[in-house]
């Protein structure tokens, strides 16, 4: 954090406070002279880097109230300025204060217009603060920070004038249920205590009468006095300022006023600068008097600091990132291995288990090819039911014939292995289903070979019949041929053929109309 210093310019000289921690330092003072400018110019380039406040106290001030229509914007701004301008042509050393609003039907808005009306004596300190390119925060009056002392000291709602010293003059501020309404710096010629006090007695019967004359207080109506002294010099302040119809005192030592404030070492003698110049670096107000170019370098400083500021908490945010994602990182790598040891241990677990198991009747390979086959047949939208049906209604009608296997599958297939005419106009479409049906014909002890032949005549005699159904014979119980007898277990057509029985193989095809 830069270090504070606060500027308290009178019509004397200049001095330059440090304020840290709820203490006032007085570093320097520097007159109104050429050789005060070049002291300040050497103070001020050792602390380029601080921030500086500017309080005034002068006589060439000046205050008014006003009134403005109700108004929000930049229509407030430009009556405002325009108000200013026609009170405080010649500076630009000036600003308006809220006071609320009128208790009529406009609502008009009431506000305290301030300047100082010799920017002369002011501008060699503040253009030398800029030509150096110091933080300037803002230049204040010491009356406008009256109302924060005297909500301290708590006077009441009635009109009150608080008399305070400085250097070697007596201010004047008029309030109005808290509000500032006037001020005014007379010089104190006489700086001893009963001086003081003989001071503000005359000036408060003159401030009485003027107000009364402005119409601020109504005609008859008295004036609480509020003065700050030192403590040594309360008895003989209150013994010089006497109650009056018109005015009464309340004399109240500046070392209490520190205490209310929070001003850790209580002024001195009775000046009061270091109460308001405590206020000041503690209230700062919001309103001051300083033009954007004066306050330039400040709001450069403002935005470094802002800059500083969110980096560091990007910085920061980025620290706290990193510290959650090394520890997810830890967490779940100690997850892992957690895991991986489970997975271990059950993978050892199982492996102690499956030497237990009874051998596989075939390897693991045909297994598979067994269950893939299984599941492509389940993913098949049509079943051999249909297929079985017209099978076995031909078997119904031969007893006789006994089928050993049954190889079905749908689409379409190689015809066989005699690669006729036939065979390949039985041959299965797309969309067909057929079968490889094995079979046998027993024979019994009195039958030959025309007797089988005529049972397997039959039985495809039946199968054609079936709807949809072609059939082509790959293999007969008995070598057929043109030209050639029977080839059975006797060389005679009618002898009894052997007890073995006959096979035959048959291709199936079922025409499934779409």
């Amino acid at each position: 954090m830069p270090q504070r210093h606060l500027l308290y310019l009178s019509a004397h000289q200049l001095s330059a406070h440090a304020w840290k921690g709820g203490r006032l330092d007085a570093q320097a003072s520097f007159p109104h002279s050429e050789e005060g400018l070049v002291a300040f110019r050497q103070y001020l380039e050792k602390r380029r880097h601080d921030l500086f406040y500017l309080l005034i106290n002068v006589a060439d001030e000046g205050f008014q109230l006003d009134t403005i229509p109700f108004l929000q914007g930049k229509d407030r701004e430009a009556v405002i300025q325009r108000k200013l301008g026609q009170y405080f042509y010649s500076t630009n050393l000036n600003m308006a204060q809220r006071l609320g609003f009128e208790k009529n039907r406009r609502k008009d808005e009431r506000l305290l217009l301030a300047g100082f009306t010799n920017p002369a004596q002011i501008m060699p300190w503040t253009a030398l603060v800029q030509s150096l390119g110091v933080p300037l925060v803002g230049i204040y009056s010491l009356p406008l920070l009256g109302p924060q002392l005297l909500k301290k000291l708590q006077p009441g709602p009635a009109p009150c004038l608080m008399l305070t010293v400085q250097d070697h003059s007596l201010r004047q501020s008029f309030f109005d249920k808290g509000e500032l309404h006037f001020s005014r710096l007379v010089p104190l010629h006489d700086s001893s205590i009963h001086g003081i006090g003989h001071a503000m007695a005359a000036e408060a019967a003159k401030m009485h009468q003027y107000l009364t004359s402005q119409r601020l207080l109504a005609r008859g109506q008295s004036l609480q006095a509020l003065a700050l002294v030192h403590p040594q010099a309360v008895r003989a302040v209150q013994e010089a300022c006497s109650d009056s119809p018109a005015v009464t005192f309340r004399i109240v030592g500046n070392d209490e006023a520190a205490r209310l404030i929070g001003l850790a070492d209580a002024p001195e003698d009775s000046r009061s600068e270091a109460l308001f110049l405590h206020l000041l670096a503690a209230q700062t107000p919001a309103q001051q008097f300083a033009p954007p170019p004066l306050r330039h370098d400040y709001r450069v400083w403002q935005l470094k600091a802002l800059l500083s500021s969110g980096g560091l908490l990007v910085f920061l945010a980025c620290l706290l990132f990193a510290g959650k994602q090394l520890y997810d990182a830890s967490r779940l790598g100690s997850e892992r291995a957690a895991i991986q040891a489970q997975a271990d241990s059950a993978a050892q677990r199982y492996a102690e288990l499956a030497r237990t198991f009874p051998p596989m009747p075939v390897d693991n390979d045909t297994l598979r090819q067994v269950i893939n086959r299984y599941q492509a047949m389940e993913r098949q939208p049509t079943t051999p039911r249909d297929f079985y049906l017209l099978l076995s209604r031909a078997l119904e009608a031969t007893p006789q014939v006994e089928l050993d296997t049954i190889a079905w599958q749908r689409g379409g297939t190689s015809a066989g292995g005699n690669g006729n005419a036939t065979a390949a106009a039985a041959a299965p479409g797309e969309g067909d289903e057929s079968a490889l049906v094995r079979g046998s014909i027993p024979t019994g002890p009195q039958a030959n070979p025309r007797q089988v032949l005529a049972i397997f005549e039959r039985f495809l005699a039946a199968l054609r019949q079936q709807p949809g159904l072609q059939v082509n014979v790959q293999q007969q119980p008995f070598d057929v041929e043109s030209g050639k007898s029977l080839k059975g277990g006797s060389s005679s057509d009618d002898a009894p053929a052997s007890a073995e029985p006959r096979h035959f193989v048959v291709q199936i095809v079922h025409r499934v109309t779409p």
